[in-house]
């Protein structure tokens, strides 16, 4: 959403001046404000953690010496804020932006708790392929003897592997994990691997026993546990007892590992937990033809918070429950209540899943009700009032009506596929030749900086991503088409060295706003500067991107410090994208695309400057 720039400066002036404690701004460090501002945003309500965010952007945009650290923790802070708000998609985009920016060993908790998000985050959208690469790159950067570190690298993979169904891989993992943990001399964590491990083994291989001895070694050696991890031990090995129709033993294992929860601090997770044991508990008793036993246990369980156990869970404590009547062979009345106490359940599930629903359909039902009474009132009156008119009228009128009908929907129909063809084709200006040399230096890289050529390679997959996102779109959110443009320079450097900077500029926008823009109408402009502009240069290149809001459109300009426009060489060329997007600006903002060669500006100077406008929209579906 675009700001209001004067009360937007005038509230960023107060919240500074407010977090200097009354001294002077200028007895205070931009680095401190800045901390300051994050620490608020800590301890705000959800609705003011973004304001005092963004105004801590302000102050990092236009402060170049402002430490890497600060950066990273806001843009951790802003990728925390939309994981509680439900939005990880652009949480993944400003989560990946701080591990991005950590090159060195890590050593700190708080990196790792920036890696382990990450992962977390991009899992939980299921981009597999990055949440991979983020735990190798996260695994790459740790010292081989930082073991509780490396344990975790080894957790997530084992965690993506088994999401994948690649489970050999995940084992493979689960022991590295183990292995790190052993040398950490970490007893409580290993024993929690080892079961993870076993869950593994059991569930997906063809061996049952091993992943029974692993349990059963825990079990005999008293390991070392909390009380959590003692309740999973004795939970999963009773699992697996009841599995192999070890009724006894299973239930044996299934109340010590109620013991143990039972011990611990009541919390939602507790509750969860212990309805599973009293639901498992319920089942083993009937197996076991104990059936007061399990009548005890499943009555128990429903006594617990509702609003704390999983659906799954309800309904298979009251599928025992009817298990129950029928091989208790109860009367009729009490089969009758189970059944009642079912459905009774699946009503309550059902009604507050779709009671919001209903009362939007009622609310629909009203308006459509009202808008067709008022049709049809109005039919009556243009009924009346035809009838008064001539025939001749009444024919050149409906004549007129037609005629302007169908030409404004011919026209209306002709600019939508022309603007979309228009479209469709400037989505397919990624040039394969930039994409085999990207892969080709890529190639390169590997041989003489792995690391270099993974986080080049994670790069690349991010901007094909984005890519494919955008090519199903006619228009995409600003901060989308400013992260692929980020990941298409950064290619180029990779292909180019040192061989040119860039920077980007929003003057009164925020890179989050809300704002939709076509994709790819830059991106060929900046490829001239690199491919033409910068060919055969003795200095470093520059380009430079600003974007600002002009009217009911955003204004673009990209300059470079190239060679410019010779015009007599044709040195700087214009391609079919390049003259499809000036045919699309104009027909779209009615103002032609201005390119100004910088010589002709000053002769000291050479380089290109390209202005357009670009349409947007507040929402994709406007």
């Amino acid at each position: 959403m675009l700001k209001n720039t004067s009360l937007y400066s005038i509230l960023s002036v107060f919240l500074l001046f407010s977090c200097t404690n009354d001294q002077n701004l200028t007895d205070k460090s931009i680095d401190r404000i800045v901390l300051e501002l994050q620490e608020k945003s800590r301890q705000s309500k959800i609705d003011s953690t973004l304001f005092y965010l963004k105004t801590a952007d302000t102050l990092i945009t236009t402060t170049p010496s402002i430490t890497d650290s600060i950066i990273i923790e806001n843009d951790f802070l802003k990728g925390t804020y939309y994981i509680n708000t439900g939005k990880p998609d652009s949480a993944s985009i400003y989560l990946y932006r701080t591990i991005e920016r950590i090159k060195d060993t890590i050593k700190r908790d708080k990196e790792l708790l920036y890696f382990y998000n990450a992962w977390d985050v991009h899992l939980s959208i299921n981009e597999i392929g990055e949440a991979i690469a983020i735990s190798k790159r996260f695994e790459s950067l740790l010292d081989r003897k930082n073991y509780p570190y490396r344990a975790v690298a080894y957790y997530q993979l084992t965690n993506t592997y088994s999401k994948t169904r690649e489970y050999d891989k995940a084992l493979e993992n689960a022991d590295l994990q183990i292995d790190m943990l052993k040398k950490a001399n970490d007893s409580s964590t290993l024993a929690s691997a080892v079961i993870n491990k076993s869950q593994i083994q059991y569930d997906y291989f063809p061996n049952k026993e091993i992943a029974i001895q692993t349990l059963e070694d825990l079990i005999e050696k008293d390991a070392p546990l909390n009380l959590n991890a003692k309740h999973d031990l004795y939970a999963h090995y009773g699992y697996f007892q009841h599995l192999q129709k070890n009724y006894s033993e299973a239930k044996k294992n299934y109340l010590q590992g109620v013991r143990f929860l039972e011990l611990t601090n009541d919390s939602p997770l507790r509750s969860k937990n212990i309805a599973v044991s009293y639901a498992n508990l319920g089942e083993v008793s009937l197996d076991l033809h104990e059936y007061d036993s399990a009548k005890y246990y499943l009555d128990k369980a429903l006594t617990l918070n509702k609003d704390y156990i999983a659906e799954s869970t309800l309904r298979n404590i009251l599928s025992y429950k009817m298990r129950y009547a029928y091989d208790t062979k109860s009367n009729i009345k009490e089969v009758q209540k189970y059944l009642d106490t079912i459905l009774k359940y699946q009503n309550a599930r059902y009604e507050k899943k779709y009671t919001s629903q209903l009362k939007s359909l009622e609310t629909s039902y009203l308006e459509k009700e009202a808008i067709r009474a008022q049709k049809q009132q109005v039919e009556i009156e243009k009924i009346r009032t035809q009838a008064q008119l001539l025939f001749v009228f009444v024919l050149s009128i409906l004549l007129i009506g037609l005629g302007v009908y169908f030409y404004k929907k011919r026209q209306r129909s002709f600019d939508t596929m022309s603007l979309q063809m228009q479209q469709r084709l400037l989505r397919s200006q990624m040039n394969p030749h930039f994409t085999f040399n990207t892969l080709y230096a890529i190639q390169n890289t590997i041989k003489k900086d792995q690391q270099g050529a993974i986080d080049y390679l994670l790069k690349f997959s991010r901007l094909l991503r984005l890519i494919l996102e955008n090519s199903t779109n006619n228009y995409v959110q600003l901060e989308k088409e400013i992260e692929s443009l980020r990941k298409y320079m950064d290619l180029q450097l990779l292909r180019f060295p040192s061989k040119f900077d860039y920077e980007i500029h929003l003057q009164d926008l925020e890179e989050d706003d809300f704002i939709f823009i076509p994709p790819m109408l830059m991106q060929p402009y900046i490829e001239n500067s690199i491919e033409h502009g910068f060919q055969g240069i003795d200095y470093k290149g520059k380009i430079s991107i600003t974007l600002s809001e002009k009217n009911e459109f955003l204004e673009c300009r990209i300059e470079d410090n190239g060679r410019g426009i010779d015009t007599t060489k044709n040195s700087y060329k214009k391609s079919i994208s390049t003259t499809l997007i000036a045919n699309f600006i104009e027909k779209a903002t009615k103002q032609k695309i201005t390119d100004i060669n910088k010589k002709d500006l000053d002769s000291s100077t050479s380089g290109v400057i390209t202005t357009f406008l670009i349409p947007y929209k507040q929402t994709e579906h406007d």
